[in-house]
């Protein structure tokens, strides 16, 4: 069962651990018209991606959506850096780098801006301007707070099933035995306002999942263990295949991805006594809103 969204103690709790260090200061506004108002986001930070026959990778920014040939502008002060389908801006402080792709430019390389200047158009056939943010050399999330502003977001992440499997052979919960997958179905969807048709179904990674195991007619719970961690950094391409399990399929147009992520790789349940267990998750997105979720699984070796 799906617990309510957190109180507002835990969510600012939760939303304090999201920021960078030192970045609180360091917010900027959107890159499209107008700049203080939030713009539909289609993609988030880590979401999984394939290009072509290449190997799957994480998204290493947002794709905020807006109609071909929208106007894209800088998001701070800096010096514009050209590259192959996509504009750098190199800020003046704080050793950030914005890049924006799938934009024609406007610009000239080497070219001094101020925070509003245009930088380029959205290319056409792409329906999106992919922004990406790095600090000193890493991806870092734009949603996180501390980046971009406004983003509000109240909703919370759904938490569609928890499941044990071996390889992509789901087990029966009520005898499992010997090294097993732990696996959860959980999605996050972008908030308002939403992405125009047919992107409007889009489902995208939440940011940071976490469960435990609880025997049961235990005194205490058991300690939380990370799963996920998407709040902060892009999480390294070769971890794919630890984060998203097989069951994965991304976002089409018209029909919304299917995001599954692995709790634990081969959890030996021979190292836990025979007997009943609880499983529980919680899955929390980048402004704090939360959702849980257990089940009750069997020990049998």
């Amino acid at each position: 069962m799906v617990l309510p969204r957190v109180s507002a103690l835990h969510l600012a709790v939760v939303s304090a651990a999201l920021a960078l260090p030192g970045t609180a200061a360091a917010s900027y506004g959107w890159p499209l018209k107008p700049f203080d108002r939030q713009h539909p986001v289609r993609s988030f930070f880590d979401d999984p991606r394939q290009e072509g026959a290449g190997a799957p990778s994480f998204h290493f920014g947002i794709d905020v959506s807006a109609r071909d040939g929208t106007p894209v502008y800088a998001v701070a002060d800096g010096v514009v850096r050209l590259q192959p389908d996509a504009v750098a801006l190199v800020a003046d402080a704080g050793g950030r780098t914005f890049s924006y792709w799938h934009v024609d430019p406007v610009v000239a390389d080497l070219q001094r801006v101020t925070a509003g200047t245009e930088l380029g158009t959205i290319k056409p056939g792409f329906g999106h301007v992919h922004f990406a943010e790095l600090h000193d050399g890493a991806y870092v999330n734009p949603l996180r707070p501390g980046g971009i502003v406004p983003y509000v977001d109240s909703t919370s992440p759904t938490v569609a099933t928890l499941f044990a499997a071996t390889g992509t052979r789901k087990l029966d919960l009520g005898a499992l035995s010997g090294p097993v997958d732990l696996l959860v179905d959980a999605y996050d969807t972008p908030p308002a306002p939403l992405p125009a048709p047919p992107w409007n179904l889009t489902r995208v990674a939440p940011a940071y999942i976490r469960w435990r195991l609880t025997p049961a007619g235990a005194a205490a719970s058991a300690r939380w263990r990370t799963a996920v961690d998407f709040r902060s950094y892009l999480a390294p391409r070769e971890r794919f295949a630890d984060v998203y399990a097989p069951w994965t399929t991304l976002n089409e147009p018209g029909r919304p991805a299917h995001l599954v992520y692995y709790l634990a790789r081969r959890f030996d349940t021979t190292r836990l006594p025979d007997g009943r267990y609880r499983l529980q998750v919680a899955v929390i997105d980048s402004q704090g809103n939360s959702a849980r979720a257990g089940v009750w699984l069997t020990v049998a070796n």
